[in-house]
């Protein structure tokens, strides 16, 4: 009877943080994101005030489309996209972030990362660059806090991931690629 009357009280108190602590939306968890994006390192396509925030992985199928589908957008109507390597999805991942970051010029690295996707027999599976022979501490420090400023997604976390700040000021999040080209015209619209 006392283990039922400790367990039901339990139960009880459990629901009641839980409603108390309700999970942050998507739209909280965008806007926690974008407070931390200063902390990130990106590669940054285009200029302009309009800024989308790409997190990825080189080896990533689903951020190489998105990449191949955004770039008729890059610069254009003033949309600039910052490109945040992460280093999650495979051991060459790290090296393959590395060799763009550590690059003279990291926008031709993630572009020939991204037009040699699944074509350098070099470069193993995925990405198409050659990973860097030796990772920086610096730029290990930089992934690192890449990953961290995308773990604040919570259980949004996915690749790639979009965020930006929409027309009416608010946080917005994407994740994955979007279902075709109307989609992504649209959401390319909002952004502020």
């Amino acid at each position: 009877m006392i283990r039922r009357t400790l367990a039901a009280a339990l139960v009880a108190a459990c629901a009641a943080w839980t409603s108390a602590h309700a999970a942050p939306s998507p739209e909280q968890l965008a806007a926690a994101m974008l407070g931390q994006m200063a902390r990130t390192t990106a590669i940054s396509l285009g200029a302009g005030p309009r800024v989308v925030d790409v997190f990825f992985d080189p080896n990533c199928p689903y951020c190489h489309e998105l990449y191949e589908d955004l770039q008729p957008s890059v610069g254009r109507q003033g949309l600039r996209l910052r490109w945040i390597p992460v280093a999650v999805l495979a051991p060459s991942s790290e090296g393959k972030a590395a060799a763009m970051l550590q690059a003279a010029d990291p926008r031709k690295a993630l572009a020939r990362n991204e037009d040699d996707y699944g074509q350098n027999p070099r470069a193993g599976s995925g990405g198409g660059l050659v990973p860097a022979a030796r990772v920086r501490p610096a730029t290990h420090e930089e992934l690192a806090r890449n990953l961290k400023v995308l773990q604040a997604a919570g259980a949004y976390f996915a690749f790639p991931m979009m965020v930006w700040r929409g027309q009416a000021g608010h946080a917005q999040m994407f994740l994955g690629t979007p279902h075709d080209a109307a989609q992504l015209k649209a959401l390319l619209a909002t952004v502020r």
